[in-house]
């Protein structure tokens, strides 16, 4: 038996993380469906099928092979209950120290609001009492707004470029 991690549910002052099943697909279609959202990270809004298809395989909370946790929240806020996005890390288990590779993505009606810092920030203090010590981000040089909330959650842009993606990284501390 493996010990993956699983995620559990989390909560900040104004929003409510919320462990990833297949129910959620329909209301994320909404919330994903803005085009201005892939910009940066392209590819297009997903079909209904498509995403509860993807949630299907997330939910499972791990990859077939075990290497990688699969940790995935829906967002939500807390006065109103709305979905608004998600965050994700994908947990590295090979390495000899924990790493977790990070993204979130917020809905276009909602930026500029900080709550890509605030959910982001909840998970990875989280990933931080799970004992991971490294978290990586990949962003696309011109996606200014995930480079500031990445530098709000204490990454530094490396030189590395995957797929044209700047690599970001921190080392978290106890």
């Amino acid at each position: 038996m493996n010990d993956w991690l699983v995620a559990q549910p989390l909560d900040t002052t104004r929003l409510h993380l919320e462990p990833l099943n297949v129910a959620h697909a329909r209301e994320m279609s909404y919330v994903l469906a803005d085009t201005n959202l892939y910009r940066y990270i392209g590819g297009t809004p997903p079909t209904l099928q498509q995403l509860m298809e993807r949630y299907a395989r997330q939910s499972l909370g791990h990859s077939p092979d075990g290497e990688q946790d699969w940790l995935n929240w829906i967002v939500r806020r807390l006065d109103n209950a709305a979905a608004i996005g998600f965050v994700q890390a994908t947990v590295l288990c090979s390495h000899e120290s924990p790493r977790a590779e990070i993204a979130w993505v917020i809905g276009a009606q909602h930026h500029g609001k900080g709550y890509a810092t605030e959910a982001s920030n909840r998970m990875v203090a989280w990933l931080q009492a799970q004992e991971v010590n490294t978290l990586i981000a990949h962003i696309h040089p011109r996606n200014q707004a995930s480079a500031a909330v990445a530098r709000k959650l204490g990454l530094s842009a490396t030189e590395t470029i995957v797929d044209g993606e700047v690599c970001w990284e921190a080392l978290l501390t106890r």
